[in-house]
């Protein structure tokens, strides 16, 4: 056979065998790609994912009916229940034991509530702690989960409907979070937040005699005057409404502790100036106890009230 015709017969099995494969429907629209969000769904929303704004007052209510038994009407660990409050000793045996599904009991030591009024233990802590402390439980101690499943080690076996909402868990935290404070110190903070001016040094523009809410807005959202414009024109996160330095970013504030915060005004932070030379510690917390009512509705608590 001649090469012509070898090659004539080859392209004709080649051919014979792309018509035996399978067809690929090809369209020419593009599919489009899935939208990724700005910014993921907001850390303190309901049960339906809306953002809400918690307020101790109504955490309060929450409050003197769950946790004021063991924690104390006034939030100093003092409640009725609390001498007689205990839980399994932490033991890798039992953790073993129950990892394998054996529920085995290890010795039982007390166990007492937070006292929210140590300020030492509170400034340490932040929203999203307590949060989590309150949805999944305290494993090895006698705080249970008041969310839909205790984390593993937490106590499960308080008697009674214990489910909290959403919103009833954060307003509580919120609530909680009141006591570490006081009326008078929150007042303190809002003068010197409004009205206290400071000298700034500003790139391009030298020393500006202004006050925490020139930069930071009087609402704690970063729109204050030229300055917060300023701000906004350097800081991406000003120009979105969120991030250090917006109080009213809910979502980044919740994650901060209290002793954060002190730090940035004690020592200052990227653009932000230090103003330990300015300000007293106590004149700082209090600047910090107000800051933190740009993220919920400040009532004060049952023993601070006039």
């Amino acid at each position: 056979m001649s090469r012509i015709s070898t090659l004539a017969l080859l392209l004709c099995g080649l051919l014979f065998l792309a018509a035996c494969q399978p067809t690929v429907g090809l369209s020419p629209r593009i599919a489009p790609l899935p939208e990724v969000p700005l910014r993921a769904a907001p850390i303190i929303a309901d049960e339906q994912g809306r953002p809400f704004v918690p307020a101790a007052v109504q955490g309060r209510a929450v409050y003197e009916r769950v946790c004021a038994q063991c924690h104390g009407v006034e939030g100093r660990g003092d409640g009725p229940l609390a001498a007689f409050l205990k839980a399994p000793q932490k033991n890798p045996f039992t953790d073993t034991m129950r990892l394998l599904g054996l529920d085995v009991k290890g010795e039982e030591l007390p166990s007492r509530p937070a006292n929210f009024h140590n300020q030492v233990q509170m400034r340490l802590n932040s929203p999203t702690n307590m949060y989590e402390v309150v949805t999944l439980g305290r494993p090895h101690t006698a705080m249970p989960a008041f969310g839909p499943k205790p984390a593993y080690g937490a106590n499960d076996g308080i008697p009674g409907p214990r489910f909290l909402s959403e919103v009833e868990r954060w307003n509580v935290v919120f609530y909680e979070w009141t006591f570490a404070t006081s009326p008078e110190s929150v007042a303190r903070g809002r003068q010197l937040f409004q009205e206290r001016q400071f000298p700034v040094p500003v790139p391009g523009l030298g020393t500006v005699r202004t006050s925490c809410a020139g930069c930071h807005g009087p609402e704690g959202d970063g729109r204050g005057g030229a300055l917060s414009a300023l701000m906004a024109r350097r800081t991406w996160g000003w120009r979105l409404g969120r991030g250090p330095g917006i109080f009213r970013d809910r979502d980044f504030m919740v994650k901060r502790k209290p002793t954060e915060l002190f730090a940035w005004i004690y020592d200052g932070i990227g653009l932000m100036p230090p103003y330990k030379q300015f300000l007293t510690v106590d004149e700082i917390w209090s600047l910090v106890d107000y800051i933190w009512t740009f993220v919920y509705t400040y009532t004060p608590p049952r023993g601070q009230q006039p």
